[in-house]
């Protein structure tokens, strides 16, 4: 019997295209504005064996925000206006919030920065592999800035 974190992992490896397109389709405002403005974002991935309570999502991000549903149990958020470090605090404020409805299911995360040189396609891809590594290693946090 499959494992609850392989059909996770296999779900996003099968789809893997699919995801990074429908997530690049809806950046595109986001990088206007960071190339013309330097305005960052932030990309959070939310993936459950469960579904994720979109409506919660939604009554939570600003009207700037923007949710990206992939499958009924998997979502990309994209915090406007978050740097890295705002951008780790939204996702872990969301996290808190979706984590109740799920009933104890495992849920995963992988968040990246548009701060500094970003490129969409390779940051998206870096998402849903950090999202992959967050699965495979069991680490269901949103993770730490580092500390100088």
């Amino acid at each position: 019997m499959e494992s609850m974190k392989t059909k996770l992992i296999n779900q996003i490896n099968e789809n893997f295209g699919k995801y990074q397109e429908e997530i690049l389709k809806h950046l595109e405002e986001y990088s206007y504005r960071k190339q013309r403005y330097g305005i960052d974002y932030t990309i959070a991935l939310y993936i459950s064996s469960k579904e994720i309570p979109k409506d919660i999502i939604k009554s939570y991000i600003r009207c700037t925000d923007r949710l990206i549903p992939l499958d009924a149990n998997f979502v990309a958020v994209i915090f406007d206006f978050a740097d890295e470090e705002k951008g780790l605090k939204a996702s872990e404020n969301l996290l808190s919030l979706i984590e109740p409805e799920l009933f104890e299911e495992e849920i995963y995360l992988g968040v990246v920065s548009s701060h500094g040189d970003f490129d969409e396609k390779g940051s998206v891809r870096h998402a849903l592999d950090l999202l992959i590594e967050s699965i495979q290693s069991g680490c269901n946090d949103v993770p730490k800035l580092p500390t100088a």
